[in-house]
């Protein structure tokens, strides 16, 4: 019983990390997602106070109205809306390197910032990986496009070399800021996936370790807790619900469930056992602190407690009982033997009129 206790203790402790977690990388992500647009706000402040500077009014505004823009894309974040905002700031970005190349001219360097963000390829709040590479190309393209078109068209600069070469070094400075973030959402990312990855294994594993519909170990798991108990001895028990295809067969699969995970829960009550559905309505009882004339009492009061329960279904009272082969040995690379020679003695039980004990 203590120890059935102890894995169900396990079983909740390890859903409760896990959600643990779940809930911190949840507030990771919205903290990454809260810093990159507000690096995006600082940046266009800084704007504002440089254009401000320059007496270019027309660009003042524009950068007033990205600010709003970024104040915006923070509700939106919030409220979890990951994708549409990863999607605005990049087609914003883009549109604000062609306004301000046009109005700045190309030294200006703003395409500076396009490099920078399609560096950002790992922000991937979509379904498919391959949209942030789309990104990325657009970006690029968009830097390519400004660069032909400026060079043909012979376009002037609206302001001196000194001040393009003031405004290149600005742009150059967050093209910096947005790259060293981005590796910094990078080690975030990889951290993210690699706890995403334990979780699942985790997860995996309890499948495997756990029957999903009795609750008792699968072969798997009884393996797991055999592995600490090598050499020990134990009493083997294999067990049997008699006659369940006839259950089957007569109330539905759905009623032979029911039957099958209340016996299970009556033998996990035991103590001092360890139960494993081995197979379809076969159960393996380990039994490694008990004697022989003891691990047959514990199977007379198993048997007795299933024989006795109200087993009931859509109003049909089903009487239940189980067949049991036992026997003894060392637990070991021999394991399976002692288990065949369970069988052997269990369908003997069978043979002789079942809901009874061979050993």
């Amino acid at each position: 019983m203590k120890k059935t206790k102890d894995r169900g203790q396990n079983r909740q402790e390890r859903r409760l990390a896990m959600t643990k977690n779940k809930l911190v990388n949840q507030g990771a992500v919205r903290r990454v997602y809260r810093q990159i647009i507000l690096l995006g706000m600082l940046i266009h402040v800084l704007y504002v106070a440089l254009f401000g500077g320059l007496g270019m009014s027309g660009m003042v505004y524009y950068n007033v109205g990205s600010t709003v823009f970024y104040m915006a894309m923070l509700v939106l974040a919030f409220y979890g809306r990951y994708r549409i905002v990863v999607t605005l700031i990049h087609l914003e970005v883009c549109v604000f390197v062609i306004v301000g190349t046009l109005a700045l001219g190309w030294d200006a360097g703003l395409s500076l910032l396009l490099i920078a963000l399609a560096s950002l390829i790992y922000i991937r709040p979509y379904r498919c990986s391959w949209i942030p590479y789309m990104f990325s190309a657009l970006e690029i393209g968009v830097f390519v496009f400004l660069k032909i078109a400026w060079d043909q068209e012979g376009m002037t600069p609206a302001i001196s070399v000194c001040l393009a070469n003031a405004v290149y070094l600005f742009n150059a400075a967050a093209s910096f800021t947005i790259i060293l973030v981005s590796s910094t959402i990078f080690n975030v990312s990889s951290a993210l996936a690699q706890g995403r990855l334990m979780r699942k294994n985790e997860i995996l594993q309890e499948a495997a370790s756990t029957d999903s519909l009795t609750g008792v170990l699968t072969r798997y798991g009884l393996k797991e807790q055999l592995e600490p108990l090598q050499g020990k001895p134990a009493m083997i028990a294999l067990g049997d619900l008699d006659d369940f295809k006839r259950i089957n067969d007569t109330y539905g699969h759905i009623c032979g469930d029911y039957v099958l995970a209340t016996a299970a829960r009556l033998m996990q009550e035991t103590a001092g056992t360890q139960v494993c559905r081995w197979g379809g309505e076969e159960f393996l009882i380990i039994m490694t602190e008990q004697p022989e004339r003891e691990a047959q009492a514990v199977l007379t009061g198993i048997a007795e407690k299933i024989r006795s329960y109200p087993f009931s279904y859509d109003g049909y009272q089903i009487r239940i009982t189980m067949t049991f082969g036992l026997t003894s040995g060392v637990i070991g690379p021999d394991f399976e033997s002692l288990v065949k020679l369970a069988d052997q003695r269990m369908y003997q039980g069978k043979r002789q009129g079942k809901d009874q004990i061979v050993s």
